[in-house]
């Protein structure tokens, strides 16, 4: 049973890693996370037309790239999130993270379908909350700005991580 939306699409996840950049090293990794219910991340390549005399484009620019992505987690785990930030004296807004989500499904027959997608540079955007009484846990939604996003170790213009 797929437990955690994808863009909308359920997936089964195997592991949910993030890991702290900052000044450009690996210093310090927050490991395999749970609590995960739900990211999105978008991709927008901006181009422009241009035009000539007549009304049909002459041609189109190659575009500049714009990232997008947003994780979804449960309270507890946020509140770890914030104290290892405070443990290493940044805030939050300044954390520089990569964070890579490998997704399995099943295939028909027994073939596993497993795929890793990388976020790199992501940097907090903003947080929103939203919860209810009941069993069910408060969520923090966590936006990101992201620098690129790689499916399998290729980015949408082909270059490699």
């Amino acid at each position: 049973m797929a437990s955690v939306l994808v863009n909308t699409v359920p997936f089964d996840f195997q592991s949910f890693e993030t890991e702290l950049i900052i000044a450009g090293k690996s210093n310090d990794t927050y490991g395999i996370v749970s609590g995960i219910e739900k990211f999105d991340w978008s991709i927008t390549i901006n181009r422009t037309k241009f035009y000539g005399r007549s009304r049909l484009p002459i041609g189109i620019t190659e575009g500049d790239a714009d990232f997008d992505g947003s994780i979804s987690v449960g309270r507890f785990w946020f509140h770890y999130y914030t104290a290892k930030a405070a443990e290493l004296g940044i805030g939050l807004a300044d954390l520089e993270l990569v964070i890579n989500m490998t997704a399995t499904g099943k295939l028909p027959g027994d073939e596993i379908d497993l795929h890793t997608v990388t976020w790199t540079g992501c940097k907090t955007k903003g947080l929103k909350e939203s919860g209810q009484h009941g069993p069910d846990q408060q969520m923090i939604d966590i936006p990101f700005d992201v620098m690129n996003i790689y499916f399998d170790g290729v980015d949408i213009f082909g270059n490699k991580l």
